[in-house]
């Protein structure tokens, strides 16, 4: 690695430690900024902030803190090396002739696309028990963005990093890739009716991920891509005929209990009764 980019030969470990630190921050400075701001409307704020469901999200933010960034650390170690025994071919070469800036735009692109494939694939009927705890937020914002089942979160890292390390993406691009993803998505997620006009044709706005969310309606089975919507345009998935005020999150029980949504996908399994609508 330190032949394609010396100035970013760094131990993936301590990064990851660092990105450790800056999450489990964030979610505190949303707050304080939104205090600020509107200092002389707290109590309106404060029930933006928190609410119903947001507790779920925030049980979600502290899991994601202390128990899967450090696993999927150690998971994405673990496939750094055994990722040279996967094709059998050294595609390495071909990213130490990109400059840091193409090659990070290129796995911007590459990894959103392998997304947009895996996010279709976990609204089938064999993935969605998983996947639907991050549909339950009825209150959609950037807080929902943390409510991903434990399961869900584990395969998008298998399926999408183990994708690129395949294909010789460096570590230091694919984590770059991660935090650019992580922050565009708490963007996609805030409730504010952005489009983003044209270059909506090009980003997903936060209006068009919400079109995603919605309860019911055309918009269901919809805006699949997570940074560029070009890939729900190629695939006939595209669909933002405006801002979207419709209801989010879904009619299943269990929308309060963090408990409840965890153990839904098991006890679907163990009863053999998948949910019966695909998204």
């Amino acid at each position: 690695m330190a032949t394609i980019v010396p100035a970013m030969n760094f131990n993936l470990l301590d990064h990851l430690s660092s990105a450790y630190s800056m999450v489990s921050v964030e979610a505190g400075a949303f707050l304080l900024l939104s205090l600020i701001l509107q200092r002389k409307n707290l109590i309106a704020v404060i029930a933006k902030i928190w609410p119903q469901g947001a507790t779920v999200n925030f049980i979600c933010l502290l899991m994601e803190v202390i128990l899967i960034m450090p696993l999927l650390g150690i998971l994405m170690v673990w496939m750094h090396e055994m990722a040279g025994m996967g094709l059998g071919v050294d595609l390495r070469g071909f990213w130490t002739e990109l400059s840091p800036l193409l090659a990070f735009a290129a796995t911007l692109f590459i990894a959103d696309g392998i997304s947009y494939a895996r996010h279709r694939l976990e609204h089938t009927r064999w993935l969605w028990p998983v996947h639907g705890m991050h549909h339950s937020d009825r209150e959609l914002s950037w807080f929902s963005a943390y409510r991903q089942h434990p399961l869900n979160r584990l395969g998008a890292v298998v399926f999408d990093i183990g994708l690129l390390l395949l294909i010789g993406v460096p570590l230091w691009a694919i984590y770059a890739n991660a935090l650019a993803r992580h922050y565009y998505g708490l963007l996609t997620h805030a409730n504010v009716p952005w489009t983003f006009g044209w270059l909506g044709r090009v980003l997903v706005s936060p209006a068009m991920h919400r079109w995603h969310h919605v309860r019911e309606g055309q918009g269901v089975g919809k805006n699949f891509a997570t940074i560029f919507s070009v890939f729900d345009q190629a695939f006939g998935t595209y669909y933002v005929p405006s801002a979207c005020h419709l209801p989010t999150g879904l009619m299943d029980e269990g929308h309060n209990s963090f408990l409840a949504q965890i153990w839904a996908p098991f006890k679907a399994l163990a009863t053999s009764s998948w949910w019966p609508h695909r998204r």
